[in-house]
């Protein structure tokens, strides 16, 4: 059973999501006690509006909300605009957290920012959290300049991988994204050689409480305990929601077309954050239960 959210609200104070309208942002403030969300160009039910890039605008919702802890998901997650784009990726992706890592500091607030295994080659997963880093995209170099941007202001960095869980409007992540093409009898090309360690993004909000209660500085891996391809994910999303794994045709990551290159043979190991917090996640059955209850609850 993966530890839930009464455990954190025994010292967890108000804590500043931004980003809430994304993946992990939206998971953030449905698992976590006394969170304030905001967005930039999604909107949503309970959010306000901040561009995160605007220092006095930051400085002022941390004074206006009181909070003591900032979670910093917000990102261009998209990997191919990144590669065609790395400037603007770069600026879109770092400036806003460089804002708020001085807002944080000035503050006296605990920021979380969010990476991912893309920071590695995937030539020798699973990886641990001293692991060297060497990105093959301009997506992964620019999670190792947060990194070490976020590790220099005194914060701490949830690296995570193949997340996957409830989003609010329109999804985002491989298995809603995947389900949807099924539910309409579409073909989906899913590759057979992208290997790593998905997971549930109720368990990232989970473990990112706990560090940050915890004002626990430096990188933790928060990952599923099941390393398996997409491939295999996709055909146990494909029974979890009673549809057919017929239309999902297995082939080679060379054959998708993709601009960036991505680390095939990856995920983290979550040794670190199991012995310091106590912390069980998800298996990809358990959290693909939990997610087909809570869609299923909102039909």
């Amino acid at each position: 059973m993966a530890v839930g959210p009464a455990r954190l609200a025994r010292g967890l104070t108000r804590a500043l999501v931004v980003g809430a309208s994304g993946q992990i942002g939206g998971a953030l403030c449905r698992v976590l006690p006394d969170t304030v969300g905001t967005y930039r160009s999604r909107p949503g039910s309970g959010l306000r509006q901040l561009d995160a890039s605007d220092a006095e605008a930051f400085r002022r919702t941390l004074d206006d909300t009181g909070a003591a802890i900032v979670f910093f998901p917000a990102a261009q997650p998209n990997v191919d605009w990144c590669e065609a784009h790395p400037a603007e990726a770069e600026s879109g992706n770092l400036g806003p957290l460089r804002v708020a890592l001085a807002a944080a500091i000035e503050r006296d607030a605990f920021l979380v920012a969010y990476s991912s295994d893309y920071v590695f080659d995937g030539a020798h997963g699973p990886y641990v959290e001293t692991d060297p880093v060497s990105p093959i995209s301009v997506y992964g170099r620019i999670k190792v300049r947060l990194e070490e941007e976020t590790l220099a202001a005194g914060a701490a960095v949830v690296r995570t991988t193949v997340v996957f869980g409830s989003e609010r409007g329109e999804p985002r992540n491989f298995v809603l994204r995947l389900v949807q093409s099924l539910a309409r009898n579409e073909t989906v090309r899913v590759p057979t050689d992208q290997v790593g360690t998905p997971t549930y993004s109720d368990d990232v909000a989970r473990a990112s409480g706990m560090i940050a209660d915890a004002r626990a500085t430096g990188i933790w891996h928060v990952a599923g305990p099941d390393r398996i391809s997409r491939l295999e994910l996709a055909r146990h999303a494909a029974r979890a929601f009673g549809l057919s794994e017929m239309l999902i045709q297995g082939v080679p990551t060379s054959a998708l077309g993709q601009l960036a290159r991505r680390p095939l043979e990856s995920g983290l190991v979550i040794d670190k954050l199991r012995e310091r917090f106590g912390i069980t996640m998800h298996s990809v059955g358990a959290a693909l239960a939990d997610l087909r209850a809570i869609i299923d609850r909102h039909e």
